[in-house]
């Protein structure tokens, strides 16, 4: 299972101009990944188009750090198909899951810009940008990552609400 992350509006809320803020919201990610060690991270933050790739992880808990499979390519990076062209940050994830032959996981998006996917993408798990990874958004990724590890296991398939 992989979990794509957005920093901004997901691990502090965006804006977020009191840096003390920054990445508040992350242990919180940690303590729910916890109990599903089997989701890789894959970094899908805007940030990754200024900072190089140990900045990236470098204000990430160890147990997050530890998760990290890799960064999203970036937009410009290859050819997205047609109709996710106006959908640039789950083209990115897509594009992500095709080149590591990965296609077929189970897969979700933690982030704040819903006009980032296609509309009712039931990949993307939205964060309001004002608080970020809040209990509410918590319960839904617990949630979803119950219930694939069902369907994984061959458990019963149970559709979210």
């Amino acid at each position: 299972m992989i979990l794509f992350l957005d920093y901004d509006g997901v691990l502090h809320p965006d804006p977020c101009p009191d840096t003390r803020r920054l990445f508040e919201n992350a242990r919180r990610l940690a303590k729910v990944l916890d109990a599903f060690p089997e989701v890789g991270i894959v970094l899908s933050t805007s940030w990754r188009n200024v900072h190089p790739e140990n900045e990236l992880l470098d204000p990430l808990p160890e147990t997050l750090r530890a998760r990290v499979l890799g960064i999203t390519p970036k937009f410009s990076e290859f050819s997205a198909t047609a109709a996710l062209v106006p959908y640039r940050r789950q083209a990115e994830c897509e594009q992500w899951l095709h080149t590591h032959e990965m296609a077929d996981s189970q897969w979700w998006a933690l982030d704040d810009r819903a006009y980032w996917f296609a509309p009712y993408c039931e990949n993307l798990i939205r964060c309001d940008a004002s608080c970020g990874f809040d209990e509410r958004v918590s319960a839904r990724l617990t949630s979803a990552l119950t219930v694939a590890r069902k369907r994984i296991a061959g458990g019963v398939d149970l559709i979210l609400a």
